[in-house]
């Protein structure tokens, strides 16, 4: 119910406090050169670049979910951890491990939580593997499994580029179909840095060649 309820506040809340347009070089900036997307043609790429340990990122969770649940659906997001320091890999490997153990949606909750609403340190693999033992059910050795797996390790390699492609500083940042790049720093509430990310989807879109009956 209080779910539900805060999914419509932040749907009005985006919608109430989207303008018209949004200014390039102010709210969103285009990205030199474009980058490759990893969708299929006929789709648009989101991604949210994010720390957990990110007051930003964390406030924006609301706003981002409800946008998540109502995008098109030829519109495809992923999460993208960043690694702009060797402080930050712990936690980018906590979101893969989770994803490598299909339990990103509940583990990301969980770690939000703990850090901002608990206050509750992650600072070392301990940390999360207790968090993930006792809180989301994951048994010791599985979790160790995936925390060292190689596919991991790729994921977080891949994720570092990834970054470095897009000249990610801060965080949160959201690239648009390889070709925007808005968030943290560009003049935006919570509510209006979503306004933008879909504004700035449907521009994509309507770039999409037609379909024909």
């Amino acid at each position: 119910m209080l779910a539900g309820l805060l999914t419509l506040v932040a749907v009005a809340s985006i919608a109430a406090n989207a303008p018209e347009s949004y200014k390039q070089g102010t709210n969103y900036i285009p990205v030199m050169p474009a980058q490759p997307v990893s969708v299929n043609p006929g789709q648009i790429e989101v991604l949210e670049f994010f720390w957990y340990g990110d007051p930003h990122c964390f406030a924006l969770e609301p706003y981002l979910e409800s946008w998540i649940k109502n995008k098109p659906g030829d519109v495809v997001f992923a999460y993208v951890p960043a690694v702009l320091n060797p402080q930050w890999n712990l936690a980018a490997r906590a979101y893969y491990t989770a994803l490598q153990l299909n339990i990103s949606d509940k583990a990301g909750a969980a770690i939000y939580t703990a850090i901002h609403i608990s206050h509750r340190e992650l600072a070392t693999q301990a940390d999360y593997q207790s968090l993930f033992t006792s809180q989301l059910g994951i048994d010791a050795k599985l979790f160790q499994s995936a925390w060292n797996s190689q596919a991991v390790n790729t994921r977080i390699s891949q994720a570092m580029v990834l970054a470095q492609r897009y000249g990610i500083n801060k965080v949160p940042a959201f690239t648009v179909n390889g070709k925007w790049l808005t968030g943290a720093g560009f003049h935006l509430s919570d509510a209006q840095t979503m306004g933008a990310v879909n504004w700035l989807t449907q521009r994509e879109q309507a770039l999409l060649p037609s379909v024909a009956p």
